[in-house]
């Protein structure tokens, strides 16, 4: 699967593609025309964070029912594998930054969320984008249940 002339909803929906049929392989290729300094596709990173933020945010108001009649706040709690309360700022901070994305998308603050992810698209550690991607793309996949 190539990526082609792909923009970046086409480029978002073939990495939850992949994501869903589980080919490790193909989501590595994607990931990694994404990430990296000579990476083909670097410059589209930010715009499909946007997009998969975007994904989990609609997924999420969603399934709260949220119908913009009530007046209400979006919070997260943090847990470990043991069910442990994490406190959000020993989360790793491109994963919280985009944790916070999504918060700020659900709460209709637009700016934020554009400067969390900002934070992520600018961290200067690979791994720590691969990471913020893998997580959010998990997040879009499970969420949204299916192909858009």
């Amino acid at each position: 699967m190539s990526t082609g002339g792909l923009g970046v909803h086409g480029l978002t929906g073939q990495l939850l593609t992949v994501a869903r049929l589980g080919d490790l392989d193909e989501l590595t290729a994607l990931l990694t025309r994404l990430l990296g300094r000579t990476a083909p596709h670097r410059h589209l990173y930010d715009l499909v964070l946007r997009e998969l933020v975007a994904i989990v945010a609609r997924a999420l108001r969603e399934r709260a029912g949220a119908d913009g009649d009530e007046e209400g706040v979006f919070v997260v709690d943090v847990f470990d594998d043991e069910d442990t309360t994490v406190p959000i700022d020993d989360v790793q901070p491109a994963l919280r930054a985009v944790l916070r994305a999504v918060l700020a998308s659900l709460n209709d603050d637009p700016a934020d969320a554009g400067f969390q992810l900002g934070l992520v698209a600018g961290d200067p550690d690979p791994l720590a984008r691969l990471d913020a991607a893998l997580h959010v793309l998990l997040w879009a996949d499970v969420l949204s249940g299916g192909p858009d």
